[in-house]
């Protein structure tokens, strides 16, 4: 049988590495690919081209909002191995996470909403992408939430038992 404590530090340690892997790829993005993305929209629609740099500055945004909840869950994973997530610390970094998520939705929400009704350019493939990446962030907001209450729920049982012993 494996030790709990070697399978969290083994886990917690894969983890760290995609997180890593993960913010390394978003700052990618948002330095090279992101901006280059937007100068060939701009060349290849010259009709929006001055949407260009506002649309990349949102999208930058947004994946900022990825990595500022990628730093919270590495902050929660520090708190498992120190085996202190069942405090109100972990609160702060679960909410960080809730409210990085809720931002990055609604950016982009408001941005197709923008490109596809008020300035009316875009297919059904724009539709769905926004559609699909909305409903994806929803999904994840709710089980963040739920996530948020079962670690209140933990966080009291911890203190009551603080309490008897």
């Amino acid at each position: 049988m494996i030790d709990d404590q070697l399978m969290t530090t083994a886990l917690t340690t894969l983890l760290r590495a995609f997180l890593v892997l993960i913010f390394l790829g978003c700052l990618l993005w948002q330095i090279w690919v992101m901006p280059t993305l937007a100068q060939e929209n701009a060349v290849q629609f010259p009709e929006v081209a001055f949407l260009a740099i506002p649309y990349a500055a949102v999208v930058i945004l947004g994946i900022a909002c990825m990595q500022v909840a990628l730093v919270a869950i590495w902050k929660l994973l520090s708190l498992v191995e120190r085996h202190t997530i069942f405090n109100q610390r972990a609160f702060v970094w679960v909410n960080t996470i809730i409210g990085a998520i809720a931002l990055a939705t609604v950016l982009v929400l408001g941005l197709g909403i923008h490109l596809l009704g008020i300035i009316r350019v875009g297919g059904p493939g724009i539709v769905l992408a926004v559609m699909a990446v909305t409903t994806c962030g929803i999904a994840f907001l709710l089980l963040m939430l739920v996530m948020k209450g079962l670690l209140r729920g933990a966080t009291s049982l911890e203190d009551e038992l603080a309490e008897v012993v």
